[in-house]
């Protein structure tokens, strides 16, 4: 294989993380165990929230409450609507007949694209 860097050009060692999952966290463990290659799917997951939400803090970055029917039960608004203080509005069940919206498939990644990005 030909070496197509500049004559003389060092090649510069790569960024090294650690990272910790902790033993309660199945899912993150059993996922992780699933990648051929952790490093690579991690920078993907990366650079698919970069590109859905920018350059944040992904702990901090405010939380957008989800409508009834996705990943709440109605009866769960109906018992918050209960406990609302009198005058405040009260959180509308979703309608159990409409159909769900489904969100826009994600584009597909060409993995030689990101291998390529990341000789450069």
């Amino acid at each position: 294989m030909t070496d197509l860097r500049t004559p003389g050009a060092a090649k510069q060692p790569p960024h090294r993380y650690r990272l910790t999952v902790p033993h309660a966290d199945e899912a993150v463990i059993a996922w992780l165990e699933l990648q051929d290659n952790q490093s690579l799917s991690i920078r993907m997951l990366i650079r698919e929230s970069i590109a859905r939400q920018g350059y944040v803090d992904i702990v901090n970055r405010p939380v957008v409450q989800l409508p009834a029917g996705r990943d709440r039960p109605v009866d769960s608004i109906a018992s918050e609507a209960s406990d609302a203080a009198p005058g405040e509005p009260t959180p509308t069940p979703a309608d159990p007949g409409a159909e769900p919206e489904n969100p826009p498939a994600a584009a597909p990644v060409d993995v030689n694209h990101l291998f390529a990005q990341l000789r450069r």
